[in-house]
């Protein structure tokens, strides 16, 4: 599998981004993403409503499968299950400190940046070169203690 995150600030185009880098991928294998949702809540439907009521894991299934946990977990499990669920890639949006290798919205510093991307260069020639760049990446491995 192959792994990416998007990273940036509020409201630098983090999510569009995301969603065109995954409609590319898919062309390519099965996508699967990853939220960091810190400060989200759940806010739609009965998902808010299950959640609202208690409940610890939210499963909706159909043609996705859509898994919203209580508790914070973390990256490497998260990555660790789409892997189990034979993704080819995988798409992850927030984690700015986390070990992937980065597409940087907006002007912050990270660790293993490889490309920064203002919202107004995204165009189909721009998710092309991404898509490109994220099927040339190693395959995504559990990080060794230490070697983040």
């Amino acid at each position: 599998m192959k792994a990416i995150a998007v990273v940036g600030t509020k409201k630098t185009g983090k999510t569009t981004l995301v969603e065109a880098l995954v409609r590319s991928l898919a062309e390519h294998g099965r996508v699967g993403t990853v939220k960091s949702m810190l400060h989200h809540s759940v806010d739609r439907g009965d998902t808010k409503r299950h959640y609202d009521a208690g409940a610890d894991v939210v499963i909706g299934l159909g043609d996705a499968r859509l898994v919203i946990r209580r508790e914070r977990g973390d990256l490497e499990s998260a990555l660790a299950e789409l892997e189990r669920e034979g993704m080819d890639y995988a798409v992850v949006e927030g984690f700015k400190n986390s070990y992937l290798p980065k597409i940087v919205m907006g002007d912050i510093e990270v660790p293993k940046m490889l490309r920064r991307v203002r919202l107004s260069e995204v165009d189909g020639a721009l998710i092309e070169e991404l898509t490109e760049m994220i099927r040339g990446l190693e395959e995504y491995s559990t990080p060794v203690a230490g070697r983040r």
